[in-house]
């Protein structure tokens, strides 16, 4: 059987034994291995993409049909509820997305300023 942890024997000579030398073992310390973490990028998650642009083409519905600062936009009404539309505002989300550097996953927390730049963009 063999040691897991091999120790290296030393030899001193010791001027003053006269008996010879001494023996000491000791242990090296082992290499200091630095630590990796590697994450995953959730913002390349398809499915929180499709998520969240479902969700936020379907609020530009509900913003357009009931808020005042939308009126002018009714007549994209038809064309937002299409597949187009979901296109349409997934170019958006990616466009603030790039020029904020707010992540994905926390756009629903700025729904305000999300609405802003659909309202501004559309």
């Amino acid at each position: 059987m063999f040691n897991v942890m091999p120790y290296i024997q030393v030899d001193l000579q010791n001027p003053n034994n006269p008996a010879g030398t001494e023996t000491r073992k000791y242990y090296p310390v082992p290499p200091i291995q630095p630590s990796v973490y590697e994450y995953l990028n959730v913002n390349k998650d398809v499915r929180l993409r499709k998520n969240v642009t479902k969700y936020f083409a379907d609020k530009t519905i509900e913003w357009i049909e009931n808020d005042d600062s939308f009126k002018n936009h009714k007549s994209q009404l038809a064309d937002l509820k299409s597949v187009d539309g979901q296109i349409k505002i997934y170019h958006l989300l990616r466009k603030f997305v790039r020029r904020s550097g707010i992540n994905w996953y926390d756009l629903r927390d700025n729904r305000s300023l999300i609405k802003k730049f659909i309202n501004h963009k559309l």
